[in-house]
């Protein structure tokens, strides 16, 4: 058990170290956009530390519909995997170091690397999960139990982000929210 635990452990650190060498390090401060429609997204953000906002407006109004944290991955997906143009702003919330790789740089570490393309298979799999699970929480919870869900998966969220993203991720006013944390 202990040597599979440490070959596991040396796989995802060589892995680490191919991302490295393949991509580009950026450190941005808070605030900032990092992808802005309609470009289509052709990079992936590995987050070492930090926090970034996935958003779209629609109608003049700002929606949030992810966030990013560190030691996982950010882009549009969507136009990421479709070469579409993004809807998706994404912005700084912190300062944020990442690492940056092009999507044709990933691509051909996938072909030649088959531990990343089993990282970008799980990536997928993870991002697929976690908009099945919001969609889940809009219809089946109501906003105190979707709200103390979201507290007990990312508490630091409450502490970094302001709760006008918060609420909007939670699909409802600043002071619906505001009602229910005061409950």
């Amino acid at each position: 058990m202990q040597e599979t635990f440490q070959s596991e452990m040396k796989l995802l650190e060589e892995t680490y170290q191919l991302l490295q060498k393949s991509s580009e390090k950026k450190e941005i401060g808070k605030n900032k956009i990092l992808f802005q429609p309609p470009t289509p997204t052709r990079k992936i953000l590995f987050i070492e530390s930090g926090l970034l906002r996935g958003y779209k407006i629609a109608e003049g109004k700002d929606y949030t519909h992810h966030f990013f944290t560190p030691n996982w991955f950010a882009t549009d997906f969507e136009s990421f995997l479709t070469n579409r143009p993004s809807s998706v702003f994404i912005e700084s919330l912190t300062q944020v170091t990442y690492l940056q790789i092009d999507k044709e740089v990933l691509f051909r570490l996938y072909e030649n690397h088959p531990q990343l393309e089993k990282l970008g298979r799980i990536i997928a799999e993870k991002a697929y999960l976690q908009t099945v699970e919001k969609l889940s929480d809009l219809q089946m919870l109501n906003l105190k139990e979707r709200y103390k869900s979201l507290v007990k998966r990312n508490p630091q969220l409450f502490i970094d982000v302001p709760q006008k993203h918060i609420a909007s991720y939670l699909g409802v006013s600043e002071q619906s929210l505001s009602r229910i944390k005061g409950k």
